[in-house]
């Protein structure tokens, strides 16, 4: 297996974001079903439990969780940006 370099890993996840977005925002129509789209991807980026601890040094799994959050709000904000664009054209 070939030793991929930061940016070339950077880059395909960057593609790949870019693509569910993509997906999201076109499976997102004018129903009930477009408002569970987006609720379901807002409540993962939130944090649930209101049991951070600013002053703690956070955790290998706490460190993984919250760069998945993080990840899930940049696929639901581009998405919606997209969306907000179609409906503007």
């Amino acid at each position: 297996m070939s030793e991929l370099t930061n940016e070339e890993i950077e880059g395909r996840l960057n593609a790949q974001r870019e693509t569910l977005a993509l997906v999201v925002a076109l499976l997102a129509g004018p129903d009930k079903t477009s408002e569970r789209i987006w609720a379901e991807l807002e409540a993962r980026f939130q944090f649930q439990n209101n049991q951070e601890d600013p002053g703690a040094v956070p955790s290998r799994a706490f460190a993984i969780e919250s760069a998945m959050m993080r990840e899930f709000k940049l696929i639901f904000e581009e998405a919606r940006a997209r969306k907000t664009e179609w409906n503007a054209e």
